[in-house]
């Protein structure tokens, strides 16, 4: 290599030094990223794997599933082939892990604003390890057509949960054939 493409070299390097040195130096330190914030609270504050049985209800229709070794196996319509990921993933849209919107406190008489005054669909949520039940009541779409309302039938919070609720709910009695 000869003595004038070292000293290009040298200069480059000289100047990026210099650069480094003199403009970088002030430059403000690079923000490590933030943790992400932590989930809201769910419409049942449990774990999903808490839940040992469920009954969906929707217009006289019934879908019963229950948990036998980490999968869901429908009890009710016989031969029903609703697959267990479905039930799955419709339980994990109302435990931890999955926030849902504290809206308001409603009495009954304001519960038709929501559609919960008669709840399209209906879920019977029995909860280990005591065995508890939980009923979630699912009303109407919000205004946006992005959420549905719902709230447990023992608390007076109406909740605002992902479309994704309605969109389970539908393919789980769909596959069910009721």
């Amino acid at each position: 290599m000869s003595r004038r493409k070292v000293a290009g070299i040298y200069l480059v390097l000289a100047l990026l030094a210099g650069w480094v040195m003199i403009v970088e130096r002030d430059a403000p330190p690079i923000q490590p990223v933030p943790e992400q914030a932590p989930v809201g609270a769910s419409l049942l504050d449990a774990a999903a794997d808490t839940v040992t049985t469920v009954t969906f209800r929707r217009e006289g229709k019934l879908v019963r599933g229950s948990r036998e070794d980490r999968r869901w196996r429908i009890i009710e319509p016989a031969g029903a082939d609703v697959p267990s990921d479905l039930i799955e993933a419709t339980i994990a849209t109302l435990t931890t892990g999955q926030a849902a919107e504290r809206l308001a406190d409603a009495s009954e008489h304001e519960l038709a604003a929501y559609g919960l005054d008669a709840p399209s669909t209906t879920l019977e949520l029995m909860m280990a390890p005591v065995g508890h039940s939980v009923t979630v009541q699912v009303g109407a779409r919000n205004p946006t057509r992005t959420a549905m309302y719902a709230r447990r039938s023992d608390q007076p919070t109406i909740f605002l949960v992902g479309m994704n609720l309605g969109y389970y709910l539908d393919l789980i009695f769909e596959a069910a054939k009721t």
